[in-house]
């Protein structure tokens, strides 16, 4: 790895060689500056696992509600990611609630009747994978776990979630800021009025909005974070870790992949989209050896603890028969992915179906999408040849 210039920043996320490669970036950062201080984002950067793991367990002291320490939030992104306990905890349950009365194998079969339909429709000859497959498929299928028909206007969630999911990259640039505020108020504005008159059936069905009180708005932001990551993060770890599968020929084999939980973690460990989480500091604390002030903003880079060698021998390798796998692609602790399952029991049949039924190889290189936080892929056109 060519080390950057004196004065120049080696994380930088969003620029053309880290978006190529941000691995390379991660082991350096680990072996040289685990606790990296950013002059441009004016925080931290965490990239051994032992220090992620340490963040995620102390909610006290690293805080996702940010009002904690002075800074200003806006009442309408204020939800399941960025509130603490006791708020947290209350909207957490809620939603818990809600989802134990969702018939899981009724879903997961609709998604696959989906994807079988999105299949059908394509020419296998030649299809982007992303925009033919799926991310419709992740569109449908939590308007399926939400219980209502459509999300508005195609075209306006689309633009909205290209606007969220680059915002999320604002630090180092503010000019995508606004834009992802208004994406976020958009989504909600869609939700909303199911709060008032919910469908029959679905996760919707299911909150009980008659208790949700003074916490009706963090409620309906949770939810919003909840289809949002059910399509976002959704989609743009199945497209990364199919790309994985693809490039490595895993999916052209003369005997299908079944994809395991111990196959489906190593895949989310070794190339899971999310790269970055974000806390805030309430007390000032030591962490790798550096002073942590109080007040000052922690991103720990979850992607990086997923291949510190100190915890996975051979770190870059994909090893299906990897046992002891404690990555961090779902995050740890109270605010772990509250949608982890449902992602996982969507992908896992989903590439193993894929898998029995087709041949899948790149018609092309990938196109990757320009976020940091969230790794992602706008194109990849493959084709899948029936077995």
């Amino acid at each position: 790895m060519k080390l950057p210039e004196r004065n120049v920043e080696i994380f930088s996320p969003i620029s053309p060689s880290m978006l190529a490669d941000p691995y390379s970036v991660y082991r350096h950062l680990q072996r040289e500056d685990p606790v990296h201080w950013h002059e441009q984002l004016n925080a931290w950067i965490v990239t051994r696992h032992a220090d992620c793991i340490r963040i995620l367990g102390d909610p006290e002291t690293f805080i996702n509600d940010y009002r904690k320490i002075g800074e200003e939030a806006p009442e309408d992104i204020l939800g399941l990611q960025t509130l603490d306990a006791p708020e947290h905890t209350e909207v957490r349950h809620l939603l818990i609630e809600a989802m134990r009365n969702i018939d899981m194998p009724a879903w997961i079969e609709d998604c696959s009747r989906v994807a079988d339909e999105l299949l059908a429709e394509v020419n296998l000859e030649r299809f982007d994978y992303v925009k033919q497959f799926n991310e419709p498929l992740a569109l449908r299928s939590m308007c399926l776990f939400f219980g209502i028909p459509h999300f508005g206007d195609e075209a306006k969630f689309h633009e909205a979630q290209r606007r969220l999911v680059l915002s999320m990259d604002f630090g180092l640039n503010p000019d995508l800021l606004e834009p992802g505020v208004e994406a976020r108020r958009y989504c909600t504005s869609v939700l909303a009025p199911y709060a008032i008159n919910p469908p029959p059936t679905g996760l919707l069905a299911h909150v009980d909005f008659g208790r949700t009180g003074p916490l009706t708005g963090y409620v309906l932001n949770a939810l919003r974070q909840m289809f949002v990551a059910g399509f976002l993060s959704s989609s743009s770890t199945l497209s990364c870790i199919t790309r994985t599968l693809v490039e490595r020929n895993l999916l052209n084999l003369d005997e299908p992949l079944k994809v395991s939980n111990q196959v489906y973690n190593e895949l989310i460990r070794h190339s899971g989209a999310v790269q970055v989480d974000t806390r805030g500091c309430a007390e000032t604390v030591t962490l790798g050896g550096k002073e942590i002030l109080r007040g000052t903003e922690v991103l720990l880079v979850p992607a990086a603890a997923n291949r510190d060698p100190a915890v996975f021998s051979r770190p870059d390798d994909l090893d299906f028969t990897r046992e002891s796998n404690p990555h961090l692609g779902f995050g740890k602790g109270v605010h772990a992915c509250i949608g982890a399952h449902l992602a996982q029991s969507l992908h896992m049949p989903v590439l193993t179906q894929l898998s029995e039924r087709y041949r899948l190889t790149l018609a092309e290189p990938p196109v990757q999408r320009p976020t940091g936080t969230l790794r992602g892929l706008n194109h990849m056109f493959v084709t899948a040849r029936p077995r």
